[in-house]
Formats: C-alpha cells, sequence, structure tokens
C-alpha cells in the first residue's frame, strides 16, 4: 500500500541563496505547521542545511550528486522509484527546468494524479537569448502542457510568455499572485544583530552576484554619492560568479575601504532592519522577494523598476534600469529624507502578501 504524500517540493539546492528557495521554502514551513505531510527533494547534494531546522516535521531528501546537472538527470529515476512507493497528492516547484521535468513526468504517466504545480520565477524571455534560451523553451515546449496551475508572479511576467509561447493562453491555467511573505519570520530573524557593529553605517544590497542583479551599476552608483555621505559604506550579501569581477570594479575606484562584498548570509534580516538605506539594484526580475524584506524592516528603500509593479508601491524610491546617474541620484533623495511616514504606507502593503492568502488562492483554483 502507498504512502500518501500531501506535497512534494522539489527545491535546487538547501542554501536559500535565492528568492524562490526562500518562497519555498516559507510556504512549507507553512504546510508543514499545519499538519500537511510534505517531502523536500533537493537536486544537489547536502551543503549548507538551510533547511535543517525543518527535519522534525518535513522529510529532506539530497540528492547523491554535488552538480545541478546530474541532480537534474536523477529527478527524473527519483520521480519514478517515488511515485511508485507513496501516492503524491500535489508537486510544487519554483524553476523552469524543474517545472518542465515534473509536467514530463505527469505526461508520460508517473504523476498521473497529482497535481502539478509550478512558479515562474523570472521573466526568463527578457533575461536569456541564445542556446541557453532555446533550452529552456524547449523544456516549456516538452513539460509545460501538462502542469495543473503555472503561478506568474506579475501580469508583465505572464505577459512576456504568452506573448513569445501563445499556446499557453488556451492550454494552461495561469494565474497571477503575488509573492508572498513570512513576516513573523522576517521580524523575528532580524533581532540577530550581534555581528553588526552598533557604530556602522551602511547601504546594504543583497542577492546572487549575477549580471541581472546589478551591483556593479550599485557600486558604481555609490562611488557618484561616497563623497556626500563620508562614514557611509556599501555591503552587498552574497556570493556568485561576478563576485571577483565586482572585488575588481571596487579596487578599481579605489573603494575597498567604503564597498565591501559581506559573502553569503543565512540571515540577511538584520542587516536589512540596521542599514541607513536598502537597494535593489536589479536589471531584470521576476518579482524580488528581497524588497519585500526590505520593506517589513526599514523606510529608507530604493529600486529599480526590475519588475512589473515595482513603480506603484507608495513609498520605494524608484528609478529605471542600468542608470547609474539615475540610481545615484534616487539613492541621494532617499538619504537625505525623512521617511518614518512610510511604515504605515508599507504595512498596508505587505499584510495583503500572507502565505494563507497566498495558498488559498491556489488551492482554490486547483479544485
Amino acid at each position: 500500500m502507498k504512502n500518501n504524500i500531501d506535497w512534494l517540493i522539489v527545491v535546487p539546492n538547501d542554501r536559500l541563496g535565492g528568492g524562490a528557495e526562500q518562497l519555498l521554502m516559507n510556504l512549507a514551513d507553512y504546510l508543514s505547521n499545519s499538519g500537511e505531510n510534505c517531502t523536500i527533494y533537493f537536486l544537489n547534494s547536502k551543503r549548507l542545511d538551510g533547511w535543517k531546522y525543518m527535519e522534525d516535521r518535513c522529510k529532506l531528501i539530497y540528492s547523491p550528486f554535488p552538480n545541478y546537472f546530474l541532480g537534474y538527470i536523477a529527478l527524473f529515476f527519483f520521480i519514478i522509484k517515488f511515485s511508485m512507493l507513496n501516492s503524491i497528492k500535489q508537486t510544487l516547484s519554483s524553476q523552469t527546468l524543474i517545472n518542465a521535468m515534473l509536467g514530463l513526468m505527469k505526461r508520460i504517466g508517473f504523476l498521473k494524479k497529482t497535481k502539478v504545480i509550478v512558479r515562474e520565477s523570472n521573466s526568463i524571455f527578457h533575461l536569456l537569448n541564445g542556446l541557453k534560451l532555446l533550452r529552456y523553451k524547449i523544456a516549456y515546449q516538452i513539460g509545460y502542457s501538462k502542469v495543473d496551475l503555472l503561478i506568474c508572479q506579475t501580469e508583465f511576467m505572464k505577459n512576456q510568455l504568452i506573448e513569445a509561447l501563445p499556446w499557453m493562453e488556451k492550454k494552461l491555467n495561469i494565474l497571477v499572485q503575488k509573492n508572498p511573505i513570512n513576516l513573523d519570520l522576517v521580524k523575528t530573524n532580524s533581532l540577530d544583530n550581534g555581528k553588526i557593529d552598533p557604530d556602522s553605517e551602511f547601504i546594504v544590497a543583497a542577492g546572487r552576484l549575477v549580471p541581472a542583479k546589478g551591483f556593479d551599476i550599485l557600486i558604481h552608483s555609490f562611488n557618484e554619492i561616497k563623497d556626500r555621505y563620508p562614514k557611509l559604506e556599501l555591503w552587498i550579501l552574497g556570493e556568485g560568479t561576478e563576485m571577483e569581477s565586482l572585488q575588481t570594479l571596487i579596487n578599481d575606484l579605489n573603494l575597498q575601504n567604503r564597498a565591501k562584498l559581506k559573502g553569503f548570509s543565512k540571515n540577511p534580516f538584520p542587516y536589512f532592519e540596521k542599514a541607513r538605506m536598502g537597494v535593489l539594484s536589479s536589471r531584470i526580475e521576476g518579482f524580488p522577494n528581497v524588497l519585500l524584506q526590505m520593506m517589513t524592516l526599514n523606510t529608507n528603500v530604493v529600486s529599480t523598476n526590475s519588475a512589473g509593479g515595482i513603480d506603484e508601491i507608495k513609498g520605494v524610491y524608484t528609478c529605471e534600469i542600468e542608470n547609474v546617474k539615475e540610481l545615484a541620484s534616487t539613492m541621494t533623495d532617499c538619504l537625505d529624507s525623512n521617511n518614518s511616514d512610510k511604515r504605515k504606507q508599507f504595512d498596508m502593503f505587505l499584510e495583503g502578501r500572507t502565505i494563507k492568502s497566498f495558498l488559498d488562492v491556489i488551492m482554490k483554483e486547483i479544485e
């Protein structure tokens, strides 16, 4: 007799370095606390134990491979075996290639009675090109036709998908659902600020060190304003392929003592709370969870218009992407203003984005 699994959640790794991974963790945390039987499968072998605190509530299964590509291939065989031993009610994932694999597994019969729920983590057709984009197009064609619900973070994301792949509009149930945020978790974790010097004055940014995040733009913009604020530093939290080139840029601008790559942080929330200002400098986003986290803890928040809807958030200082001068000017406007009255605006915006409301809408869609 098969075991009953309410949710199989497939995650690239256990790092929690990206917004999609953090969202899946928050959903799994809520579901397991609500009594749902959740299994989490990671495409990579165990690395940073980012999900360790959930071991007593969820079954955590790690791929034997440290390499993502091998882990992705292994997912095919894992689903075959796991579906033969368990009755899986729903699957949930938030990475295009994983989404496509789960759709393919339903298409060939191994998840026949399972509701396959997938979420787009970025606007792929505005982010990629060439052979990499072709690989994703093939994945959409092969797997997405059998998913039960496709979640897009914004209308812009939905529209760019349909524009690139018109068949989706007729074949798929596409839901535009705003990213939720676990306000209690963010506020509780923000209290752990012992590692931050109370005399520090800094601007904070956070994310993977990749071109899409625009940290090179941010460093140039900080260089434009540094003399106006002689005690202020720029702290960038994260790791990634651009670390060396960003450090070279910092060195070339003689910012070694002012702009600092702080590395990956399991808990960035104390930095968001203590910073003079939080900045999102991205070139392109699905919808940035880090922006919501900064808004929860700080009223000095600047963001590029890197995703649909950012320019409509009251209280956030916004500017266009890839514009050093405009970002520098916007950062100055924010720093020179008293934004304490933004707290009420931010709280009103955030209270409509709870985990419960997010899941309630999803479950209604798949009934």
